[in-house]
């Protein structure tokens, strides 16, 4: 006899196929933002914990992750009399998986978990055709879980974080260790950039073509602590980066070594709270003199957050994020109209750190402070009971008033970026649909010039299918 969970995949399966078949009658390209990644990354985490169907030692399951994304923007440059660099960018993205478990008779359980990764996408200037792309079908994850308790070795292609992710945290291709004691976590890992992975240092020759960067990572973690956890890490990034073709007579590589520590935790009165700090150091090159300087950068995170226990449970938090930079940076991120002379003071990382819908700059010659609830309006009703409203609101600030940001069109020297609001709501209609409507808006500050003084927006709306 055929299950009702197999009837069940099957149903939502065919509703995928019919999706599909629609929306691939538009043209679509690929630029998926960080941003939109995490998010899905956060959406499919579940299927990497599920505990898979089986008969004896042996557990199956697969299923998939269907979603289509459109954005649109309006004056992304802050220049109202400029036609925009991109109009509206459209995205569908299916992620089909599968995860295979084994169970020891001592209860320890391995497994193995490969999920694909299929998106077509379209980005549309205001002034000309647009183009269109298709990423994949290539490997999204990919890794194999041992269970040798207390020890767990995870190797493949799978997402690595130290701390709260902002020094490094991404997808890339290695193996990690951890220790786990009742006091206590230990994980070490190495990891390498994914094959043609596009490189954070546009200025490189081929930047699109290769990314080859090492990471060595260390992180200890102390649970003794009711309530509280204390950790320390240590990360090394290698570049061993070719330019495509090469160049003679520059250098591009940054190796650089974060150390970081922190703490998060929770205190009576439902109030739960972040806190970290990181040091960067290693070695970068100045552009013109092809001269090797020392790296000297910095970064702070604090996070508190208040959730009382009332009707539709608010959620009420603030956050201060600071990255320092370098006064003579054009670019946060480059070689070319980087670093000028002496020690290189920018903040450059390879993690991620949530910073608003519009501006989304990098955490780098910047701080900004945000604060914003989210909670359940109609908490009540049986339909909305899972319908989340939020609202944040970030004011951002130059570390180095002469330096630039991410946004090259910040250039003046005034520390003022200017402040943002956005709005979301996010709706988990059933266990396996989402819909999901966002707004921000942006309002440059005196970091601008006279020429890019209009307020810039972003809207989007997607729809998600888990199943």
């Amino acid at each position: 006899m055929i299950s009702n969970y197999f009837i069940r995949k099957v149903m939502v399966l065919g509703v995928c196929v019919i999706l599909a078949a629609g929306f691939l009658k538009i043209a679509f390209a690929h630029e998926a933002t960080r941003r939109v990644e995490e998010e899905t990354r956060e959406k499919l985490l579940a299927t990497e914990s599920a505990e898979p169907q089986g008969r004896y030692n042996w557990g199956f399951d697969y299923g998939g992750w269907v979603n289509f994304l459109f954005i649109d923007y309006t004056d992304d440059d802050n220049n109202a009399a400029l036609a925009d660099v991109v109009d509206y960018a459209a995205y569908f993205d299916v992620r089909p998986w599968i995860k295979i478990t084994f169970t020891e008779l001592s209860q320890r359980q391995h497994a193995v978990y490969a999920r694909m990764k299929d998106l077509r996408s379209n980005l549309r200037p205001k002034e000309t055709a647009g183009g269109s792309d298709h990423d994949g079908p290539h490997l999204d994850y990919g890794y194999c879980l041992l269970d040798f308790s207390p020890l767990w070795i995870k190797a493949g292609r799978q997402y690595f974080s130290v701390g709260q992710g902002l020094a490094y945290s991404d997808v890339n291709d290695g193996i990690e260790a951890s220790l786990v004691f009742p006091r206590a976590k230990i994980k070490g890992f190495f990891a390498r950039t994914l094959p043609h992975q596009e490189n954070i240092d546009i200025s490189i020759p081929g930047y699109d073509k290769s990314s080859q960067r090492a990471f060595y990572g260390l992180q200890y973690d102390y649970t003794g602590f009711t309530s509280h956890t204390l950790y320390g890490y240590v990360v090394t990034q290698r570049d061993s980066s070719e330019e495509q073709p090469e160049d003679t007579e520059h250098d591009y590589t940054y190796d650089s070594l974060y150390v970081g520590a922190g703490a998060r935790g929770s205190f009576p009165y439902r109030v739960s709270y972040w806190l970290e700090g990181i040091k960067e150091s290693g070695r970068s090159f100045i552009y013109e003199s092809n001269s090797k300087k020392d790296i000297d950068g910095s970064a702070g995170i604090l996070a508190l957050s208040y959730d009382p226990a009332i009707y539709s449970h608010p959620s009420i938090f603030f956050k201060y994020a600071y990255g320092s930079g370098d006064k003579e940076r054009v670019s946060v991120t480059d070689t070319f109209g980087g670093n000028a002379s002496g020690k290189d003071r920018n903040f450059l990382y390879f993690g991620y750190i949530p910073s608003g819908y519009a501006l989304a700059p990098r955490l780098s010659n910047l701080y900004f402070f945000k604060t914003g609830f989210t909670l359940k309006p109609l908490e009540k009703i049986r339909l909305f009971k899972n319908c989340f409203l939020g609202v944040d609101y970030y004011r951002y600030y130059k570390a180095r008033k002469s330096g630039g940001i991410y946004d090259t069109d910040a250039l003046g020297t005034h520390r003022d970026i200017g402040y943002e609001v956005d709005a979301t709501l996010n709706w988990d209609m059933f266990s396996d649909l989402n819909c999901a409507v966002r707004y921000g808006y942006f309002s440059p500050g005196k970091a601008y010039s006279a020429e890019a003084p209009d307020n810039e927006r972003y809207f989007s709306i997607s729809a998600s299918i888990l199943f």
